[in-house]
């Protein structure tokens, strides 16, 4: 039998036609957004090998039980279709053009294209017009056996907390464009909303298989850990639960595909997680990660490069085999994981925001599969930088998550926590130096310390001291550089690399002979120690936004933060085997749905 897999997708939205390419290349022709037609006219032509619009042939073959290949098109005019594939090798792409079709009707038809055998990474197709020619829509199929169909029932569980616009947008072109449908999905897809600023209503949530679920502001960790009960409580049970990010720009397409995905898995990959790339909001045409990997220093980092998949041997090397690295993890802005899974491993760890999808993705051994088109879009993480977020939730978090298993035993967790505490002393920015240290010190009251529902206050609390930036212009002579200049980083000289770290940067040196002029460094953790050593000040630079602030030494502050931190160093290293055997002994409890019904107050 034949098997829709995908459909062609055409820009919908503004942000859309940032990156046309995306879903088509060559000439604009007239693009209907709202009957979603694209209109070509004489001697014009069109490229659908894009990131949307071609087949990722090869991983369907290696993933499913998928055998031919067909192209459907709605199409109205005369045309030349040419089937094309693509092969990235080492280097380099190969293409191969398979068979060019002509036709030279008028009338609208649906109009079949079957491709060759082949093993290319990517199919897909290019229309050529001799006279204008209306693009209705289209679709690809496989072949298959009936009996290769999974029965799936795919649960959506997003989380949201006062960002109304953001989900009541994605909410509705959902039920429009799948749950609204007479689609399969539509009979298979359900969506759980859980809304931690318990600021929406039942008239802005609701509809065929939408769930609104007012809940405690328990950070993301508490509302995903909703999410899945509520899936996994739900008749029918939900087969698979995806979590995704409210404040993202969805395409239903990527849903679409992945419940295809899922129905014709075959068996040695029914337990993979499936891992939507992170596209920038900012600039659409850019992939910040499918996957990502905790590095040994304790950061994590993209597996891939930042691909602009608007350039075609990008897009082929996206799908190209990359070697598996230590500790991979699939983000929670979209990540679909099989509810047998959640069931054998338990729920999000409660550390209210970050780290809970990297400690859930290795807690459970995760084996990933990403697929080009299967992604959202969201803001990159550099504009909405938040230091109460990334100093205290990601180190208090990164130090629970080694704690409570083994999962990053070869991972210097106590060493990036000291690493960071120090750096953000060297830069003058004790406000990050005392996040660092809070978190450091909340770790070390023991499990105890999750399993009271404090997160809200926490945040609040630490937003005390975040950053604040002004515009650029508010400093002499820094409207007329160029921002992006603080990211230099000159060599280090051996004068300068002493004096740096011999007077941990000019705490213990005369402050009369510091340098008067600030030095211009970035803003976001890089470590330029050639340009800030031995002045009074730093001028920190948000180059995106064109924002900085400054900031200046105060050994007073040094101090007494200094000698915080070590005597806090000292206490975990004589009781660090105490306290992680807690940790241990509670993981089991703090990750069952016994304590979060109870953390949630749902008993």
């Amino acid at each position: 039998m034949q098997y829709v897999i995908q459909h062609l997708v055409l820009p919908s939205e503004s942000k859309h036609l940032q990156c046309r390419e995306f879903f088509y290349r060559g000439s604009r022709g007239y693009l209907d957004p709202v009957n979603k037609t694209l209109l070509l006219g004489s001697g014009q032509s069109a490229d659908f090998a894009t990131y949307f619009n071609s087949c990722s042939y090869r991983k369907w073959k290696q993933y499913t039980c998928a055998g031919t290949l067909r192209l459907y098109l709605d199409i109205e005019g005369p045309f030349g279709i040419n089937l094309v594939g693509y092969n990235y090798d080492q280097s380099s792409f190969n293409r191969k053009d398979f068979r060019f079709i002509a036709s030279k009707d008028q009338e609208r038809r649906t109009v079949e294209f079957v491709f060759p055998d082949n093993n290319e990474q990517l199919d897909g197709f290019e229309i050529s017009t001799p006279d204008k020619c209306i693009l209705y829509g289209g679709y690809y199929t496989v072949e298959c056996e009936e009996t290769d169909i999974r029965d799936i029932n795919l649960c959506i569980a997003t989380t949201t907390c006062r960002k109304e616009e953001f989900i009541k947008k994605n909410v509705n072109l959902i039920k429009e464009e799948l749950l609204d449908t007479d689609e399969d999905i539509s009979r298979h897809l359900f969506l759980h909303v859980t809304d931690n600023g318990r600021t929406l209503t039942e008239e802005d949530i609701h509809g065929h298989h939408v769930f609104l679920h007012p809940n405690n502001n328990t950070g993301g960790s508490g509302g995903y850990a909703r999410g899945m009960m509520e899936s996994l409580h739900q008749t029918p049970k939900a087969t698979h639960v995806l979590l995704m990010d409210d404040d993202v720009l969805i395409l239903p397409e990527s849903i679409r595909r992945t419940y295809h995905l899922l129905r014709l898995l075959k068996g040695d990959y029914k337990n993979h997680f499936i891992s939507g790339a992170m596209l920038y909001y900012e600039l659409p045409y850019r992939q910040l990660e499918d996957i990502g990997t905790v590095l040994q220093n304790g950061h994590y980092n993209p597996k891939k490069p930042t691909f602009d998949h608007r350039d075609l041997e990008e897009l082929l090397q996206n799908e190209s085999d990359f070697v598996k690295q230590p500790r991979e993890y699939a983000a929670w802005w979209y990540c679909c994981i099989p509810a047998s899974v959640i069931e054998e491993n338990g729920l999000p760890l409660p550390l209210f925001i970050r780290w809970d999808d990297a400690e859930y993705s290795l807690r459970c051994k995760a084996q990933i599969i990403t697929m080009n088109g299967i992604c959202i879009w969201h803001m990159g993480f550099v504009t909405k930088y938040n230091g109460a977020m990334v100093e205290y939730q990601e180190f208090r978090n990164r130090l629970i998550a080694a704690a409570s298993s083994d999962i990053l035993k070869d991972v210097d967790v106590d060493g990036c926590t000291y690493r960071e505490f120090r750096m953000h002393l060297l830069k003058y920015n004790y406000d990050a130096a005392e996040l660092v240290l809070r978190a450091f010190r909340d770790f070390l009251k023991g499990p105890d310390f999750l399993k009271v529902d404090r997160g809200e206050e926490i945040v609040k609390e630490n937003a005390k001291l975040n950053d604040v930036l002004v515009p650029i212009e508010s400093f002499d002579n820094l409207s007329i550089i160029d921002p992006f200049d603080c990211y230099e980083d000159p060599p280090r000289s051996t004068i300068k690399k002493a004096l740096f770290r011999g007077t941990y940067n000019g705490h213990f040196w005369p402050q009369a002979l510091l340098k008067k002029d600030p030095a211009i460094v970035s803003f976001d953790g890089a470590y330029q120690p050639e340009k800030m050593t031995l002045h009074r000040q730093h001028l920190e630079v948000n180059p995106y936004n064109r924002t900085a602030r400054l900031l200046t030494i105060d050994k007073k502050r040094f101090l007494k933060l200094f000698r915080q931190f070590n005597y806090l160093k000292s206490y975990y290293k004589k009781h660090r085997d105490e306290i992680i055997q807690k940790y241990r002994d509670e993981k089991a409890y703090l990750t069952s749905e016994e304590f979060w019904r109870k953390y949630l107050e749902l008993n």
